[in-house]
């Protein structure tokens, strides 16, 4: 109940500050609309993605128009264009007055309120979950992550021509490698996580190379390595058959006015791991166990392990 009450506090101060209280209705068209903007977080590239895809099919259960607003700290648009439905939204699709809209914000919650909301208005909702089993098992459907991603999105031609690139660089299939340090390093803002002595810092990247090379030895194919660390990937940039995208590295969540190649980073690792013949995510108890693998690994059905050392 008092996570109830927090929640709902929460949606009206948006409502309070964003939206019109006006008795005038402009009566807008039903819309079920994801929200990643600036008005609260709203996490990784993930679990933005995650609530995007999930928000797309419970509408489509509901038969109701999709529209994904994703704004902030970039405009989606700029690395993914609508493929097969068109998501984005004209500015008057879209309405700001409480008498027309229901707002929900959903994120971290186990889907229940969002599945039980019974409206004819626009749902504006903030969601950061992946809540297809729950929808397959509820409605009795077999929605599949990679077929929704799909329909939704395809790359820009400025990322298409970087996955491109990069794949020209290995010329051979490779297999994929994360690693989520998270401020373990002490060179990734990412909220207040916790930052290891220098000398843990060295044994954490010492150990996690070791994996890296005894994978290399396994497959006998080019890897490539994707990190919130660019100490770690300075560190294994030199090493044979290792291949790493340059550039620097942000949590989106956590950095607001990088340039628009800053950003385009996180997008070409996520689509050129979807490529890999197979991708692997290395942790130790102290590393974060880290969803953008796996979830790269559904956009095109890869074999993913996770490898807690």
């Amino acid at each position: 109940m008092t996570h109830f009450i927090i929640r709902r506090i929460k949606e009206l101060i948006i409502l309070f500050k964003y939206y019109n209280f006006s008795t005038f209705r402009k009566n807008k068209k039903q819309l079920f609309v994801a929200f990643f903007d600036n008005k609260r977080n709203t996490f990784g590239l993930t679990d933005r993605l995650k609530g995007a895809i999930s928000l797309y099919a419970f509408s489509k259960i509901k038969n109701a128009p999709y529209k994904l607003v994703f704004t902030y700290p970039f405009d989606l648009s700029l690395f993914f264009m609508p493929n097969q439905y068109e998501w984005l939204a004209n500015e008057n699709e879209i309405s700001n007055y409480v008498l027309d809209t229901k707002l929900l914000i959903v994120q971290g919650e186990n889907g229940k309120r969002l599945l039980n909301s019974k409206t004819k208005k626009q749902l504006h909702v903030y969601i950061n979950r992946d809540y297809l089993p729950l929808l397959n098992e509820t409605f009795n459907t077999n929605f599949e992550w990679r077929e929704l991603f799909y329909e939704l999105f395809k790359p820009t031609e400025k990322l298409n021509a970087q996955i491109n690139y990069h794949l020209s660089r290995i010329n051979s299939d490779y297999i994929a490698c994360v690693f989520r340090f998270q401020a373990l390093i002490g060179d990734f803002k990412e909220y207040n996580f916790p930052i290891l002595p220098s000398g843990e810092q060295q044994d954490l990247i010492k150990t996690c190379t070791e994996v890296l090379c005894s994978l290399r030895a396994k497959h006998n194919l080019p890897i490539l390595v994707t990190s919130d660390s660019f100490t770690f990937l300075s560190h294994i940039s030199e090493l044979d058959n290792i291949f790493i995208i340059p550039g620097e590295i942000v949590h989106i969540d956590c950095t607001y006015n990088a340039a628009e190649d800053v950003y385009m980073k996180s997008f070409i690792d996520f689509m050129m791991c979807s490529k890999a013949s197979k991708i692997y995510n290395i942790v130790t108890g102290q590393m974060y166990s880290s969803e953008f693998p796996l979830y790269a690994a559904k956009v095109n059905n890869v074999p993913f392990e996770r490898i807690i050392i």
